[in-house]
């Protein structure tokens, strides 16, 4: 029997065999709307339109075909992504749909855990081999938030226990608490990068100002016929560049915590060895708070990553600080925990555990994505107007 639940998956009870876990309708609107947004923006261009062929009316064939093409695509990509990708658990194996499909015999399972991804979570499992497999689906992100995504873990590993990992769980049993340390089972590697609410409202106002160095070097001006080569070199050039300043500050900044030491990425990436820190603390900075690492010789090195600030926000900031701490105090050899240092004046009030964004932070951040968002679309559907017409 496979009885399928709401929330993307079936629930287990006494009378199920089969349970089955894929995207969610709720995670699978925003995926459908921005893919929709894409078609939208292809059919729209005016390249399509073949302006300059006399005696043709609509569409031209190859035009309908193209268009075709496109939609057929990204409704076969919605499908794939929102209702084939995911895992199936039977009493004998766990079924994980991806592009390549594979069955994992349970004995085959030694841990489930909860691992971080991209501002979001996600299951991982780890097998008697070594291997590393994360599952698609179940997980939870940004603008693909799965409220049940607990109790779907839950609902894995005791089927996982039920099925012969209880053997294996009996050491491992209690959760951490740590983000990236689910279930007693700490990765060998953890990567740290802003977190959506921080980095989008960035990349979408660098992103539109790249539309409009774009547009503005393949504008036709006043005093000439055409845009110069140099107007065209400049304009993609300081596309480019911001282009690559958005993915360096989406992608690029961040910390990587090893056995061996942290690594802080940055304009001037710096690696410290766990040894040599003296303790991780938090200070004021700029109307919000961020994490300082206090280094043996005297130096203070601030992390790009977790940081609070007057409107952008990170909703996990303490638990990533909890993280960074457990990671320090295991991996240094100093015997005990050091005190933690403390940054603050001694006039200076303690700082209060972050209690998350407030709701005037939420409505501004809305209002600045969905303004620039809609700046984008005006300057890609403005651009096209002139690569095709202008020319």
């Amino acid at each position: 029997m496979n009885e399928e639940a709401r929330g993307g998956g079936a629930e287990l009870s006494g009378m199920v065999d089969r349970v089955r876990y894929r995207a969610s309708w709720q995670q699978s609107l925003p995926l459908g709307l921005i893919l929709g947004v894409v078609v939208l923006t292809q059919l729209s261009n005016p390249s399509l339109w073949e302006h300059h062929r006399s005696g043709l009316t609509g569409l031209p064939f190859e035009s309908r075909v193209l268009a075709m093409v496109a939609l057929v695509l990204v409704t076969l990509e919605l499908w794939v992504l929102t209702h084939y990708v995911g895992v199936t658990l039977t009493p004998e194996a766990v079924v994980v749909h991806n592009l390549r499909r594979r069955t994992i015999p349970w004995a085959d399972v030694a841990e489930v855990a909860v691992e971080p991804v991209t501002g979001g979570r996600r299951v991982v499992l780890y097998e008697t081999d070594g291997r590393r497999t994360p599952l698609r689906m179940p997980s939870s992100g940004f603008l693909s938030r799965d409220r049940r995504f607990d109790d779907k873990v839950a609902t894995i590993r005791s089927w996982w226990l039920a099925h012969g990992g209880a053997a294996r769980a009996a050491d491992r049993a209690g959760e951490s608490g740590g983000w990236g340390d689910t279930y007693g089972r700490q990765p060998e590697r953890l990567g740290m990068r802003p977190t959506p609410s921080r980095s989008v409202p960035t990349v979408l106002l660098l992103c539109w100002l790249a539309a409009d160095a774009v547009m503005a070097g393949f504008a036709v001006g006043p005093d000439a016929d055409h845009p110069t080569l140099l107007s065209r070199t400049l304009g993609a050039l300081a596309a480019i560049s911001l282009l690559l300043g958005a993915g360096f500050l989406s992608l690029g900044r961040g910390v990587t915590l090893t056995a061996d030491h942290l690594v802080v990425r940055g304009l001037r990436p710096r690696t410290v060895a766990w040894d040599e820190i003296q303790g991780i603390a938090v200070e004021r900075h700029r109307g919000g708070r961020r994490p300082v690492v206090l280094e043996a010789g005297g130096r203070r090195t601030p992390l790009p990553v977790p940081r609070v600030g007057r409107v952008l926000w990170d909703s996990e900031f303490e638990t990533r600080i909890r993280t960074l701490r457990h990671w320090w105090s295991t991996h240094a050899e100093t015997g005990t925990t050091p005190p933690e240092p403390a940054l603050r004046h001694p006039d200076e009030p303690p700082l209060l555990p972050y209690r998350g964004p407030r709701p005037w932070q939420k409505a501004v951040l809305a209002l600045a994505c969905i303004v620039l968002g809609y700046e984008i679309l005006l300057s890609v559907l403005v651009g096209a107007l002139f690569l095709t017409v202008g020319q």
